[in-house]
């Protein structure tokens, strides 16, 4: 039996008849697969969905920025205000947040404004600030304000090369540090270096003056008959003569020189770029001094003396302790030679001899007993 003949044409005809037969009723045609413009529709309405939480989010994060007692300040990469909340306003009283963030100022524009409105008092205030900025320096920098108080401005490196600067007030913290500091410094008593402030000071100087090769020179000072004075006067009179004779060889000393208590009624005084010869007319002149100003805050008025021992730096010695022990010997050799008055140690031997520029001292009345200024006149 032969095969059945196919005929093209007619095949393609009939084909076409049955996809144009309608469907019956109720059915529902087939769908078209989706094209291109029904992909950018989807992705239209999945961006618009993206940046409507976007904005919500960063509005919420407004909010929270808001809050913050902190200043802070948004830069964009062109160093652009882009951002601040209401703190940055009330630290620095230029613009608001939402002139900001509709003017987006230059960042030297406000450092200017700051500097303008005498808000701030470093005189290279914007120079350095926008080279900090620039930077991207990490490290907090504290900005003194012209009211007394103490800004630490940190920054952060933010993504596209944006800043974000962050203002604290460290008002307290800053000065809880310096009186930190001055506790571990001066002499509450005095107001004058204590003595392991002294004693750092001392070996710094004494350092410097061995590389230039230049002289330098220590005053041990000590109050006569001090026990005396606390006995016959009382502890608060013995206090107040501590500070009496402080602020005696505050006003001899120079702005170079550095002045210590070192123990309850001793007292150091190291002077740079001064010979002996120069450190012994400053000793006496303290002595004098001393000598002729009474204690006045009491009732009576006490007098009272000084013995002074002076030593100068010469090439036996090997460091500051040497120097300090040659003037603490010659203070010694002083008080036994009867006090009130100043004696220096000479170099040249292991055991320094002693010389006397005041050997004829005047001495107080009662051979070794402080008095008061009314029996000292009688």
């Amino acid at each position: 039996m032969n095969a059945p003949t196919c005929i093209p044409g007619l095949f393609l005809c009939r084909r076409a008849q049955i996809m144009k037969k309608p469907t019956s009723k109720g059915s529902k045609p087939l769908a078209r697969p989706r094209g291109a413009s029904g992909n950018a529709s989807d992705q239209v309405v999945r961006t618009r969905r993206k940046l409507a939480t976007a904005r919500r989010e960063l509005g919420t994060l407004y909010v929270a920025l808001d809050s913050l007692k902190t200043g802070l300040l948004l830069l964009d990469g062109d160093l652009r205000a882009v951002y601040s909340n209401p703190a940055l306003r009330e630290i620095f009283k230029h613009l608001s947040p939402e002139q900001i963030r509709k003017e987006r100022p230059p960042y030297r524009s406000m450092l200017e404004a700051a500097v303008t409105d005498s808000r701030v008092k470093l005189d290279d205030y914007v120079e350095r600030r926008l080279a900090w900025v620039r930077a991207g320096d990490p490290t907090p920098m504290d900005i003194p304000m012209s009211d007394g108080s103490v800004l630490r401005s940190q920054l952060a490196t933010l993504p596209g090369g944006g800043r974000m600067l962050i203002f604290s007030d460290v008002t307290d913290i800053v000065r809880a540090a310096e009186e930190m500091k001055r506790l571990a410094t001066i002499d509450g008593m005095t107001g004058i270096y204590n003595r392991r402030h002294f004693l750092l000071l001392a070996d710094h100087e004494w350092k410097r003056t061995q590389r230039s090769r230049r002289p330098v020179a220590f005053l041990m000072i000590d109050i006569d008959h001090f026990k005396e004075i606390n006995d016959n006067f009382g502890h608060e009179a013995g206090d107040r003569m501590i500070v009496h004779l402080a602020n005696l060889a505050r006003d001899c000393k120079r702005e170079s020189d550095v002045l210590a208590r070192i123990g309850g009624e001793e007292f150091a005084l190291l002077l740079p770029e001064t010979t002996l010869d120069q450190a012994m007319m400053v000793a006496e002149r303290l002595r004098q001094q001393v000598l002729s100003s009474p204690l006045t805050e009491t009732s009576p008025a006490i007098c009272a003396s000084v013995s002074i021992g002076v030593a100068a730096d010469d090439d036996v010695m090997r460091d500051v302790s040497d120097l300090m022990k040659a003037a603490d010997q010659a203070l010694y050799c002083a008080k036994r030679a009867g006090r009130n008055r100043v004696l220096c140690s000479v170099a040249g031997a292991a055991a320094p001899p002693l010389q006397a520029v005041a050997a004829k001292a005047t001495e107080l009345p009662g051979e070794q007993q402080p008095l008061s200024a009314a029996s000292r006149d009688r």
